[in-house]
This record gives C-alpha cells, structure tokens and sequence, in this order.
C-alpha cells in the first residue's frame, strides 16, 4: 500500500478535505475520485484509497459538511455536492478523464458529476444504485430527517443502535463499528443534508441519460434490495453482486475491493469487462446479506 496524505483544496464553500496516495511514478491509469455516503467522511476509503494509490492518483475528499470540510450556508442538492466535488477535482487534476467510485449518498453525487462533467469523467463505480418507490422515499427520508440533542443522550444513543443494526455484521467487532460511527458524527446539526439531497434526487433517470461504462457493486447491505431495480436500466451498466461484503468492506478488505476495481476500470474493451463479470468473486464477498432481510432497514426501535 502507498502512504495516505492529507491536505486541503480551496472550494466553493471554503476549504475541501482530502486523503491523497499516488505512486512514485506515473502507471498512465486515470485517477480515482472516491464518494463516501452521507454523513460519513473520506475516512472510510482511506485503507482503500492506499490500494489504489499503487498505480494511480486516488483522492477522498471530506464532502462538504462532512469531516473536516467547510460546509455550505444552505441546504445543497446533489447536484450541488458533485459540482463543488468537481471543482475540488479540477484542483488535483486540472486536465485528462477521472474515474469515481461512489458509496450510496456518494453514487448519486458520483452520477451527477459524470452528468455536469461528461468529458472528464471515464468511468463510474457505484456502491449501490438505490431506486426508491415513492413510499421508500417517503419513509427513508422521514427516519433520516433532522433530528434534535436530548439531556439525557438519547440522539446518540439512537444513532448507536443504528449503526450496530447496519454494520455488526459477522467478523465485525463493535470496537470496529465504533470506529465507522465517529465518522458520522462531525457533519452536526446539518449532517442529515446529504441524506435529504439524496432522496429529492431521480437517480433513474440520471442512470438512464449517462453513457459511461458504469459498474454497480450490489453490496449485501441496506439498500441491496433497492440496488436490484437498476441492472437493467441501461446497456451501459454492469452489476456484481457481492452479498459479503457490507457496511466497512472498504476498510476490512480494502485489497480485495481494490482488485475487482482495478479489473474492471482498466479493462480495455466492452469484452473484457464481461470477462471481469464473469471471474469468480473474492471469497470475502461470499457472505451473508446484512442486515438480514427480515430484519428490515432500519434498527428496531
């Protein structure tokens, strides 16, 4: 793995946050923009971001409001997110095409950067593709609302529950979900801004206008059953599924993660895509679905 730096990129907002690795010498592969979901922080690529900084520039950025970046006056859409993430990139890597991998609230931001910059974008990697019924998005976008602090700790409490219900998944320690949940808290009063961009925003038919080679990673996580719906949206997507790998896997099994990327982004034809498709996936990614289905989406209350 190469070494991860830290710095910051002037944006529109203020100041961009970024975790960086690039190898020594150029490999002649484009760079990789890495998403993360809302409200995390680019903290959760960073095992990942050293993979891939092997033999390409790789950059997770804090999106604003998020980690150590500067956060808008205003509500954003995600349409604000990618342009502003755009403008971070343009700073790193002023010409040439990029690739983006995108982690849910960040697949969206992803896809709606590929739309505003179609020529410097290559490829699009999406960590779920979820497509809401109308109900979901209503409900969703209820439970992951504003929220207020209580005396008595009981916010944080909720939020705690939550992420144990998302991420305890067998082999995941808590002390590693503990980790995972400090990241969600540094967005603040606003963190629920990403998650209410994400729900206003049409996935579908952003999907269904790109004509970017797009892989979707069907995760064994929350949203997988809402990810399926997308398979066959467009000629141009692609979609592993991967029921192992849940909440963390970037972190837990950054070098797995990074080899089924590398496959496919540098893979030089529509043909050789389909025979990355085809190869068998990591063991780590054989596991179970979790949450288990029946447990639903969210943690009992």
């Amino acid at each position: 793995m190469t070494a991860v730096r830290r710095r910051y990129v002037d944006g529109r907002f203020g100041q961009v946050h970024a975790r960086i690795a690039q190898p020594v010498r150029d490999c002649g592969q484009r760079p990789l923009l890495l998403i993360h979901m809302s409200p995390m922080t680019g903290r959760i690529f960073e095992a990942l971001t050293a993979e891939m900084g092997e033999d390409r520039l790789s950059v997770a950025f804090d999106t604003p409001g998020y980690g150590q970046s500067d956060a808008p006056d205003t509500q954003p859409t995600i349409e604000t997110y990618a342009a502003a993430l755009g403008e971070a990139m343009d700073a790193l890597v002023p010409d040439g095409r990029f690739d983006i991998l995108g982690y849910h609230t960040g697949s969206l931001t992803a896809t709606a950067l590929a739309a505003l910059s179609p020529a410097r974008v290559g490829r699009l990697v999406l960590i779920g593709a979820p497509l809401f019924t109308p109900q979901e998005r209503a409900t969703f976008k209820s439970y992951y609302g504003p929220t207020s602090p209580s005396a008595d700790g009981e916010h944080l409490a909720k939020r705690w529950r939550g992420f144990v219900h998302h991420y305890q998944r067998p082999g995941m320690s808590l002390d590693e979900v503990a980790e995972h949940f400090e990241e969600a808290m540094t967005g603040g009063a606003n963190a629920w801004w990403g998650h209410a961009a994400a729900f206003d925003y049409d996935l579908e038919a952003a999907l269904k206008a790109l004509a970017h080679p797009t892989l979707i990673l069907k995760t064994g996580d929350d949203l997988a059953r809402q990810t399926e719906p997308a398979r066959h949206l467009s000629p141009h997507i692609d979609m592993l599924d991967l029921p192992g790998w849940g909440h963390g896997f970037a972190t837990t099994h950054a070098r797995d993660v990074a080899g089924v990327l590398r496959a496919w982004l540098d893979a030089e034809s529509r043909a050789a895509r389909a025979a990355v498709m085809d190869a068998p996936a990591p063991a780590s990614a054989l596991g179970p679905i979790w949450p288990p289905p029946e447990a639903g989406s969210f943690a009992p209350e």
